[in-house]
């Protein structure tokens, strides 16, 4: 069985590789089993996937990390944890859940802006970046390289505002610069980004990896 430090390299060198890797939600230990031993390189908890199995519409952070807990002992595969908006507002409070998930037994995990509440599905840009360099601090304390992913949520939760988007994503990686970045991140070798594909009609397993996503 892999160490954690031994999880967490195999799971940068993925994201350093030239080409895209898959990255499925399995929602226990016996799919993450399952997903292993079909060959998966990695794996990435799903929230969404918890909820569905609990026959519930919602998960708290304790359920989210037990979960994780649950995954990462199931097989030496790499994981990353969806935290969703980490099970807090405030900065500190949900960079703790960064932490937390690494006590866990991950090696990466999100913090996204959207907050959970349909009266106001997204955080104000200004509380969203600080959200995300409170994760970042707490993700670079780690004694492993955790690989931290910040999501910008505007067109999950309806807002189509392509600008925002970009600004958002551009304040989470750390750019000063307002060059739009339109139709995909620039230097994708220094920011990998992701992409989330699932059953939309028409959507194929390759769209997500144009032209330089890293995993999907």
């Amino acid at each position: 069985m892999r160490t954690q430090a031994e999880k967490a390299a195999v799971f940068r060198a993925l994201h350093a590789r030239p080409d895209a890797f898959i990255i499925p939600n399995p929602w226990e230990a016996g799919t993450a089993r399952l997903l292993a031993a079909l060959g998966f390189e990695a794996l990435a908890t799903t929230s969404l996937g918890l909820a569905n199995m609990l026959g519930r519409s919602t998960v708290s952070r304790d359920e989210i990390l037990e979960n994780c807990q649950q995954i990462t002992a199931a097989t030496d595969l790499p994981v990353n944890v969806d935290l969703e908006n980490c099970g807090a507002d405030e900065p500190k409070a949900a960079a703790e859940a960064i932490r937390l998930a690494a006590q866990a037994g991950a090696v990466g995990g999100s913090i996204e802006d959207a907050t959970g509440d349909p009266r106001k599905p997204i955080y104000d840009f200004t509380l969203a970046v600080e959200r995300v360099q409170a994760a970042v601090a707490v993700a670079r304390s780690l004694p492993i390289p955790f690989m931290l992913t910040a999501r910008a949520e505007n067109f999950v939760a309806g807002r189509t505002d392509l600008d925002d988007t970009i600004r958002r994503l551009q304040a989470f990686r750390g750019r000063r610069s307002r060059r739009a970045l339109r139709t995909r991140p620039q230097g994708p070798r220094h920011h990998p980004h992701g992409g989330v594909v699932g059953r939309q009609a028409g959507q194929r397993g390759d769209d997500s990896c144009r032209p330089d996503a890293k995993r999907r």
